[in-house]
């Protein structure tokens, strides 16, 4: 897999790569994990990681650093309870990954029951080409004013915790309040409970992505933006699956705590719905400014079920069959 421009241009965040260095970890490598390798990295440098699975490897990165896997995907698989109490990586820097698989992040009720495959803390992270699957949460990211997080032909499949406390409250993506969540050509699908993506960004924008739950998904909202903010969806695929836990699949501004200045735009979008249920609703616009909808496809909805709220509705297409939903991954060539 080649990294993708926006990866290239997350880079330039990075230190000045003059003086950059670049590590490489893998099997008779200098650095057989990637702990390792984070340990002995400087701002700005580079971690190639060779493909493969690397075990119980966890790191903190408090550093301007770019990993790279090579050669095909690097996966990072957690067996047992992550010690840290958070997730296989975490970051707290301006971090750029691209081309790595988080698996099975698990932390014990006390430490919150919502270990993650990243844990974002601050900064700039950049995610490309990479895949979560199986974690109590995908990425999971804390409250920064300043900070940015872009998804980029990632994948996040069957995250979220199905039993215990923390069941409801665990989703594919939870991102805090930060100042700009943007995924791009992503998959987020089959969600345990929780919701597909869930962002409390001062800007939302999910663009050109499938947001699924397929046939045995059972997560509740498919978009939820409960404090508003600029949320922009566009030319993207949504399905409620027939499991979904809530008939809601867009949810705006439905806690309260609504940031000045907030707007909902959906446009160009498939909306399918397969919950049998008469409360099923394509979007909640829970705030007084109207949503702007325009040029929807929608499949399972009639039109009293397509907003509930203030919105302006322009060109939507009522479909009486179901168009499928590609099911490969985002960085597979169409």
């Amino acid at each position: 897999m080649r990294p993708s421009p926006w990866f290239a241009a997350a880079l330039l965040l990075l230190a000045d790569r003059s003086a950059a260095a670049t590590l490489t970890v893998g099997p008779g490598q200098p650095f057989t994990t990637v702990a390792a390798a984070v340990a002995a990295a400087r701002d700005g440098d580079t971690i190639d990681v060779l493909a493969g699975t690397y075990v119980n490897d966890f790191a903190s990165i408090a550093k301007r650093l770019s990993l790279v896997a090579v050669g095909g995907q690097a996966r990072m698989q957690a067996l047992g309870f992550v010690p840290n109490g958070k997730a296989i990586l975490i970051t707290n820097s301006d971090v750029a990954i691209s081309g790595f698989a988080f698996l099975g992040a698990r932390v014990t009720e006390a430490d919150g029951g919502n270990g993650a495959g990243i844990r974002y803390l601050g900064g700039t992270l950049a995610v490309t080409d990479c895949y979560f699957a199986d974690n109590q949460e995908g990425l999971l990211a804390a409250a920064d004013p300043n900070g940015t997080i872009t998804i980029t032909n990632s994948e996040f499949d069957h995250n979220g915790a199905s039993s215990g406390p923390t069941a409801g409250y665990t989703h594919n993506i939870y991102v805090g309040a930060i100042a700009k969540f943007d995924a791009e050509n992503s998959y987020f699908h089959g969600a345990n409970i929780g919701h597909e993506i869930k962002s409390r960004a001062r800007v939302t924008i999910v663009n050109h992505s499938r947001v699924v739950d397929g046939p045995t998904g059972t997560a509740s909202y498919s978009i939820d933006a409960p404090n508003g903010g600029v949320v922009t969806i566009t030319d993207d695929q949504i399905e409620q699956g027939p499991r979904s836990e809530n008939p809601v699949i867009i949810a705006f501004g439905e806690e309260g705590g609504v940031y000045p200045g907030s707007a909902l735009t959906v446009s160009g979008t498939l909306i399918e719905n397969d919950l049998q249920s008469v409360a099923a609703l394509g979007i909640w616009n829970a705030t007084a400014v109207a949503a702007q909808v325009t040029g929807l496809s929608v499949y399972g909805l009639a039109g009293a079920q397509l907003v509930s709220g203030p919105a302006s509705v322009n060109g939507t297409t009522f479909l009486t069959t179901e168009p499928p939903i590609p099911t490969r991954h985002p960085w597979d060539a169409d």
